[in-house]
């Protein structure tokens, strides 16, 4: 085995293993160092070796070309942040011309000393191997069906509920590879008859509209708002719920998925598995899911509720769900009839995430405001409660087993109440005055069990039941193909006087003010399993991109879109940009006191205004 470095016949200790060192001038004006581990090279008929010293292994199924680390100029590592890292460039398994066959990259292949290595990969991920095995968003397959239990009627008998299970690729360019599951869920009239002759409903009539909830990392189930489903029903449509991929009852990811990788220290191939789990490959898991509806609905017949053009979706995307919607406008306009957004206008023409998070901060920094305004005492009591749990250097085990803890940080992080209007305030204040009592005027060794399970309630991010929430939080903002995240609202966080400090873990000074975070996705909330995934997650800077700003410009879709003025989720000022850059997209401004979660606390309202 050779590791090409400078000179071919140069040995290299295991510490510097296949390592090399680019200087990069960094964005924002910051010097970065670019480490970057290469895969060794095999020559022909070559046995496999392992290194000289124990080192993790990784799949090969799950490897690419090479990783790179990023650190600030002039930092150190420390020896098993280096282990981890060096890791990643070594492979540990018997290796096959048939392990490449579908990459691209021959086992021959050679690194001549000195060339220029194009950096197109930011950590070995699936379905980048090499250009031309790369996803496309043509020759999409139809889903394959599975499984269709008899259709059940809802409790209150308003409406039939018909699940159906299809199959779909990991990765749509490979489709004879690795399948997962998504689970759907058609909710249609009570009168509707269903087909003798088949497991769909009598539908054809019928428009479809897909809703697609916000995220990333929820379920999507039909019950979650009845006077939803009443009311689109009443408007002709039959709706379908679906399950992203790693969500609800579609094949989920969770903390076991992650561990599997974790035993055998595969931490690229875990990252490399998660970033499969964005938006746009949930845009191909649809339309495969349309494309096999269509096949069934209209076998013999071209008459439907689209005008004879074959089945076309109406989508309904809230929050994330509009991030859905508005990538597959871009990519697969011709598959859409119409388009409706609550809270869902993404930031299509954003440069990076740290637009987003400045935008989402200066909306935090009015709520802590008002929050302040209306609860003054809490200023010295949020303080005082801050600077206890930092103390005694706090991790207060939440009760109800998902391994989330009470300390210093992830109390600041109750701010994302906030987003739910005075409502949230108030709960957040009421919680405040309890842990104070407990932990500063009583001297509590530890909080009550009922103040942790409040805690637990108030917590909003709930990552270990959604660890893809935290995830990609952040990726589903790196849309335009040469973006790293870098834990962006951290980052962001920093340049702002009233999080700095407490970001960075120092204590409060004496009349200093603190403010809660909100809608953003910090380090200390991330379970432990995916830490290692998740750092290199958001050090990928080479995603697919998410929209077409071309086309968007060009569009003949319909699409309709309300928006809030108070959104501390989806910044108003970014979604008036986004309106700007979609032709014939028209927004409907919410009424005054309206939030991002209107949709369910006004149903009848918002629907009635948006159609």
């Amino acid at each position: 085995m050779n590791f090409h470095r400078n000179s071919p016949h140069e040995e290299e200790s295991d510490k510097d293993l296949g390592k090399r060192m680019v200087n990069k001038e960094g964005r924002r004006g910051r010097y970065k160092v670019r480490w970057r581990w290469w895969r060794p090279t095999l020559t022909p008929n070559e046995p496999f070796t392992s290194s000289p010293s124990p080192s993790p292994s990784l799949n090969p199924e799950y490897s690419g070309s090479s990783v790179d680390i990023l650190s600030d100029g002039g930092s150190s590592q420390s020896e098993e942040d280096y282990q981890i890292k060096h890791s990643l460039s070594l492979i540990k398994a018997p290796l096959s011309p048939d392990d490449y066959s579908d990459s691209g990259i021959s086992l021959s292949d050679s690194i001549e000393p000195g060339t220029k290595l194009e950096p197109r990969l930011a950590m070995p991920y699936i379905g980048a191997e090499a250009e031309g095995n790369r996803p496309s968003w043509r020759n999409i397959r139809p889903a394959s069906i599975v499984q269709f239990p008899r259709p059940c009627v809802n409790p209150d008998k308003e409406f039939k509920i018909r699940t159906v299970h299809f199959t779909v690729p990991l990765e749509h360019h490979k489709p004879s590879g690795r399948q997962i599951n998504i689970h759907a869920e058609l909710v249609y009239d009570t009168h509707e008859r269903d087909r003798f002759d088949s497991w769909v409903p009598a539908c054809r009539a019928s428009p479809i509209l897909v809703f697609l909830c916000g995220g990333p990392g929820d379920k999507n189930p039909h019950d979650r708002s009845p006077a939803l489903n009443r009311m689109l029903i009443e408007k002709g449509y039959v709706v379908l719920y679906a399950d992203y991929r790693g969500t609800g009852q579609s094949s989920k990811i969770d903390s076991a998925t992650v561990k599997t990788y974790n035993d055998r220290r595969d931490f690229a191939g875990a990252a490399g598995y998660l970033s499969l789990f964005r938006q746009d490959n949930i845009v191909r898991d649809l339309e495969a899911v349309r494309l096999c509806l269509e096949e069934h609905l209209y076998p013999f017949s071209s008459t439907n509720g689209n005008g004879g053009d074959g089945l076309k979706w109406t989508l309904m995307g809230q929050s994330y769900g509009g991030w859905v919607a508005l990538t597959y406008l871009s990519f697969l306009p011709g598959s859409l009839a119409e388009v409706y957004l609550t809270a869902g206008l993404a930031p299509v023409t954003i440069g990076s995430p740290d637009e987003v998070y400045e935008a989402l901060y200066s909306g935090m920094r009015r709520s802590n405001q008002r929050y302040y305004q209306r609860y003054p005492e809490d200023e010295v009591l949020v303080r005082e409660v801050y600077n206890t749990l930092l103390s005694r250097g706090a991790a207060y085990e939440l009760p109800d087993g998902s391994k989330r803890k009470l300390t210093a940080q992830t109390f600041l992080t109750l701010g994302r109440k906030f987003i739910g209007g005075d409502s949230g305030l108030e709960a957040v204040h009421d919680f405040v005055g309890q842990l104070h009592g407990e932990l500063v005027r009583n001297n509590a060794i530890v909080p009550s069990q009922e103040i942790l399970k409040e805690f637990s309630k108030l917590e909003g991010f709930k990552l270990h039941s959604r660890p893809l929430y935290g995830v990609l939080h952040e990726a589903i903002y790196c849309s335009n193909g040469d973006t790293a995240s870098e834990w962006s609202a951290q980052r962001v966080g920093k340049r702002h006087r009233e999080y700095k400090g407490w970001l960075q873990g120092k204590h409060a000074a004496e009349g200093q003010r603190l403010y809660f975070s909100g809608e953003m996705v910090l380090p200390c909330l991330m379970p432990e399993e995916f830490r290692y995934a998740n750092d290199l997650v958001a050090s990928k800077a080479d995603w697919e991109p998410l929209y077409d700003l071309n086309r968007l410009k060009e569009n003949t879709v319909p699409v309709r879109a309300m928006a809030y003025q108070d959104d501390l989720a989806v910044d108003f000022e970014l979604s008036k940009r986004t309106v700007e850059a979609v032709k014939g997209c028209v927004m409907v401004v919410g009424k005054s006191g309206w939030n991002h979660g209107s949709l369910r606390n006004n149903t009848d309202e918002v629907i009635r205004m948006l159609f």
